[in-house]
């Protein structure tokens, strides 16, 4: 990616997970990209292979899809072995002749295992695909600089470790929305590896203990409420990873995901006269849900319950990777002016540095999905139900 410079690169102002004084931040690089800084250690490299795998799987479904089109115009024999050639399976062709005109016993095996294998792989390119309209759009690493060059190789480059100066480029989420109001969930019922020591997992588990019984917890989110005496220069409110932890209820959940979605439709009716002035919210946490029921962007949750619905059957079929410590970024526009497309919402998981094989799948994800979704119903009918009574 030679053609972008990093050095034009400025801070990310609206980012909501992650932030930490230790931590590199995000960064945006016109006209519509996210630097994320990498991990020097594994985790970059997993991270690294997770993007492209799912790159390659998006890549092989849209090539398939190609062969497909031209097959189904021409009906030619050759467009079928095009097609083979696309999804690889004439690689055993040779073995399979052999199985079933010799009968060898060996080769035949050697066949169904390798036929096994085969299908195993399809089905998880399948589901990489099939995930892929959840994550970012992946462009390659940009920063890196520690090339190396293996001896026993020649001249072939090899890639040895991460610099601290590497960022993957992807699609900035936020690009499309005037005003982003975003949330940034850390799913699962642990962020902790099964192999992580006793120390990580104490200190992972004292961030926030309710998150084996919730699936998630909440790392930071933003929201436009420019009348607030909270909001920033833009118009914006931000709640840290602090706010997320001190959530001790299930209801202090549901009454946070309330605030992120209260509809200011007019400034002078914004939530600052509820928290009383200067206050901040931290304070009054546990005094906020009853007063929003009937102020509630519904559309946006509808929007994002479609997407989450659709996650949450993909985990329902994955039964072989794990995503630890990984994250859900939900985003909807905040701008309801005339004009502006007020509804769009869109949901993104984010932090493949922890994903792992595991068979299975990941139960701990699902159950955070499963409870995401509870929640958003259970606001969504209470914003109904007060809309009933009104009318």
């Amino acid at each position: 990616m030679s053609f972008l410079d990093i050095d034009n690169a400025k801070p990310m102002s609206g980012q909501v997970g992650g932030v930490s004084f230790h931590k590199r931040p995000m960064l945006t690089l016109a006209p519509d990209y996210i630097l994320k800084p990498l991990h020097i250690d594994h985790r970059g490299f997993r991270e690294i292979a997770f993007y492209e795998a799912i790159k390659q799987a998006r890549r092989q479904a849209a090539l398939s899809d190609i062969a497909r089109e031209i097959r189904d115009e021409t009906k030619n024999s050759a467009t079928d072995a095009l097609l083979g050639s696309v999804a690889l399976e004439n690689c055993d062709a040779l073995a399979m002749w052999l199985a079933m005109f010799t009968e060898d016993a060996v080769v035949a095996e050697s066949e169904h295992t390798l036929v096994s294998s085969w299908r195993a792989v399809l089905r998880e390119v399948e589901l990489l695909r099939r995930l892929s309209t959840f994550t970012a759009e992946y462009y390659g690493v940009i920063g890196q600089d520690l090339i190396k060059e293996d001896p026993t190789v020649g001249s072939v480059p090899l890639v040895s470790e991460i610099s601290s100066n590497s960022y993957l480029l992807l699609a900035d989420a936020t690009v499309n929305f005037s005003k982003p109001c975003a949330i940034d969930l850390k799913m699962g019922r642990r962020s902790y590896e099964p192999d992580a020591t006793l120390d990580k997992q104490r200190r992972e588990i004292s961030k926030y203990p309710l998150q084996a019984v919730f699936g998630f917890r909440i790392v930071g989110m933003r929201v436009y409420d420019p009348s607030h005496p909270e909001a920033d220069h833009l118009g914006f409110r931000k709640f840290e990873k602090s706010f997320g932890r001190s959530l001790g209820t299930r209801q202090s959940v549901v009454d946070a995901f309330r605030t992120f979605f209260h509809r200011i439709d007019n400034p002078a009716e914004s939530d600052a006269s509820v928290c009383g002035g200067s206050q901040r919210y931290e304070r009054s946490s546990s005094e906020i849900g009853d007063k929003f029921n009937d102020e509630i962007r519904t559309r946006p949750i509808c929007n994002l319950l479609r997407d989450l619905r659709c996650l949450k059957n993909w985990f329902e079929d994955n039964k072989s990777l794990a995503f630890y410590s990984s994250s859900i970024l939900m985003v909807y526009e905040g701008d309801t002016s005339v004009g502006s497309n007020r509804d769009v919402a869109n949901v993104k998981m984010i932090d493949f540095g922890h994903v792992r094989r595991e068979c299975g799948g990941d139960e701990g994800y699902l159950h955070g999905l499963r409870t995401l979704i509870g929640i958003l119903n259970e606001i969504l009918g209470e914003s109904n139900e007060v809309d009933s009574q009104e009318f």
